[in-house]
């Protein structure tokens, strides 16, 4: 019975003594072994038995070539950007795959893990996951759009004795910085040749849209003759001021803001304006006298008057209720482009003569204009006489010159092909009188035959 025990016993520590080794066996070969598990692959190529920095190598090796031989076209205007994936910042993230692979088999208690290992050498493939530098991705492609972009450029219309010129029109470039980014990047695996997405940028001022500019659309002169070199300057200055001025569809114009202010150091000379109705010596005195002219020219081109202003006493060289008073921040001359096509203002002067003329396109404007004053009230001035004793027997002085007063309605009217398409009042004007004053003295006795 001893017997049996012992030898029960023996084979009990037999087996105890062979499972611990066998375990010590698997420990140490199987489960602490420090390279990857058989049947383990990255990205198709196999890593097994190797440990971390050998399978590093190994794929770096593989994948670096492949790296350093791709690149992407991108295409435009029969020019070719060479891009290689490098200047993407493009690459591999190969300490993760390579920790991945590594990890396989290593979690878990001791039979998870075996049954982990049988299971990896029926064969896994870890992805090998790429990356780029997005900043380096916009860096070039600002670049190359640098290289393509191109500002658009105006036509310009140029008047050369009334004969109308119109400069080509450039049409920009720019590149869709956005879109072209997006485009490399989906593009880093495919490798296509791409088109660079450039769009058009048409400039504003088109010529085909300057050409509607074909001849005058309202024109009027009126005469200085008589005046100072004083005056003369002033018409002079203001009617270059608002001369080649380009307004288009929709657009304002303001004669003070494209004057300016009537200053010495604009070249303004001291010459009479109208103050309180009556002729004082001013700075600017005959700039009324050229935005007159430019009202009448407005008026027969049809623009649209949004300000202006009568003289406080009518104006000698038009007709009353043509005038336009203009004062620097305080009364205006303004108009609005009411076409569908720009007009051009041109104003000289030659000899005793300011002439102002607007451009537009004669075919839209294909009727005339004609600008009708009636006078519907004359207001004839007063005689007040006041008595002055220091006057001689009789004695009679006019110390304030009278004048008539006007009241005046304005009419425009459209005439086509020879008929009357529309009569209306535009304005109503009140020229104000002015009375006759006289110092008086003592009356003469009258002789009686008493």
């Amino acid at each position: 019975m001893k017997k049996s025990i012992i030898i029960l016993l023996s084979i009990s520590i037999i087996l105890v003594a062979a499972a611990l080794g066998a375990g010590m066996y698997i420990y140490k070969n199987v489960l602490n072994i420090n390279t990857i598990y058989k049947g383990v692959k990255i990205d198709g190529n196999s890593v097994e038995n190797r440990t971390i920095d050998q399978a590093l190598e190994l794929i770096k090796e593989k994948k670096e070539p492949e790296i350093d031989e791709k690149y992407m076209n991108l295409l435009y205007g029969g020019k070719i950007y060479k891009i290689d994936l490098r200047q993407l910042g493009f690459s591999y993230e190969y300490d993760t795959a390579v920790k991945n692979a590594f990890q396989l088999g290593r979690e878990g208690n001791f039979i998870k893990r075996l049954r982990d290992i049988r299971k990896i050498k029926a064969g896994v493939n870890i992805p090998l996951d790429s990356f780029y530098d997005e900043e380096k991705i916009e860096n070039i492609s600002k670049n190359i759009s640098r290289e393509i972009n191109k500002d658009s450029v105006d036509a310009k219309i140029k008047l050369d004795k009334g004969k109308i010129t119109v400069t080509d029109h450039i049409v920009g470039k720019k590149v869709s910085l956005d879109e072209l980014v997006s485009i490399i990047e989906k593009n880093m695996y495919e490798l296509r040749d791409i088109e660079i997405p450039v769009k058009d940028i048409e400039p504003q001022l088109t010529k085909e849209f300057l050409s509607r500019i074909n001849g005058v659309i309202g024109e009027f002169s009126t005469s200085f003759k008589g005046s100072s070199a004083g005056r003369v300057e002033n018409i002079r200055l203001s009617t270059q001021a608002i001369s080649n001025k380009l307004i288009l569809p929709g657009q304002e114009f303001s004669y003070n803001n494209t004057t300016g202010p009537r200053t010495q150091e604009s070249g303004y000379k001291e010459a009479n304006v109208i103050i309180g109705g009556e002729l004082t010596p001013g700075l600017g005195g005959g700039v009324c006298q050229t935005s007159t002219t430019m009202y009448n020219a407005l008026l027969l081109a049809d623009l649209t008057i949004l300000e202006r202003s009568p003289h406080s006493i009518p104006a000698s060289y038009v007709p009353y209720g043509q005038d336009a008073a203009v004062s620097y921040g305080y009364l205006d001359l303004k108009f609005r482009n009411d076409f569908d096509f720009p007009v051009y203002t041109y104003g000289k002067v030659v000899g005793n003569q300011v002439y102002i003329y607007i451009y537009g396109d004669t075919r839209a404007k294909n009727y005339q204009v004609k600008i009708n004053p009636q006078i519907v009230e004359t207001i004839p001035p007063k005689v007040e006489e006041i008595y002055d004793g220091k006057l001689s027997l009789g004695e009679k002085i006019n110390v304030q010159k009278g004048r008539t007063g006007y009241k005046v309605n304005t009419y425009k009217t459209i005439i086509k092909d020879g008929k009357v398409m529309s009569k209306k009042q535009i304005t109503t004007d009140h020229y104000r009188k002015k009375d006759y004053v006289y110092k008086i003295g003592p009356s003469i006795p009258v002789n009686s035959n008493n």
